[in-house]
């Protein structure tokens, strides 16, 4: 009872809040390297691109913790610049998931969400198109918190 009181008067602080939503990025990124690790389990011995986001995730969960205890002396920017990588692998990601068409498998999308429910055409398969996106937008959340960081942060000098 006593923590949750001291996290509840912590959450006006700027910082703290930073922090916060970082540690719950890195646990969502952690959620993300056991579902590709699921989902890529076919292809792992097969194709080297799927091992690009468990690299990249497990990478993250690693110096995630180091880079939170060094917030204030370079962990920030670490977890800056990492980041920032996570567009460009989801976006990789989502080129290599539609097969480098992504107009149209954006379109298959959209016809099967527009279908009724347990209709789905037969030509309609293979990796799941937006899911690299995913983690683009981990990554992009990211970037943001670390970023209004750093700004915050030369302000208050």
């Amino acid at each position: 009872m006593r923590r949750l009181q001291t996290v509840l008067e912590k959450i006006n602080d700027p910082r703290f809040v930073e922090k916060l939503i970082v540690t719950l990025l890195l646990a969502g990124l952690a959620l993300l390297f056991v579902e590709v690790r699921f989902e890529h389990q076919a292809v792992l011995a097969k194709k080297w691109q799927a091992w690009i986001p468990l690299i990249y995730s497990g990478l993250m969960v690693l110096i995630g913790p180091f880079a939170l205890f060094f917030w204030n002396r370079g962990g920030k920017m670490l977890l800056a610049v990492a980041f920032s990588l996570a567009p460009i692998i989801g976006g990789f990601g989502f080129w290599l998931h539609s097969k480098g068409d992504p107009w149209m498998a954006i379109c298959n999308v959209v016809k099967v969400v527009c279908m009724v429910p347990g209709k789905i055409p037969l030509d309609v398969e293979g990796p799941p198109v937006l899911a690299p996106l995913a983690l683009g937008g981990l990554g992009l959340i990211g970037l943001v918190i670390c970023a209004s960081g750093l700004s915050y942060e030369a302000k208050s000098k």
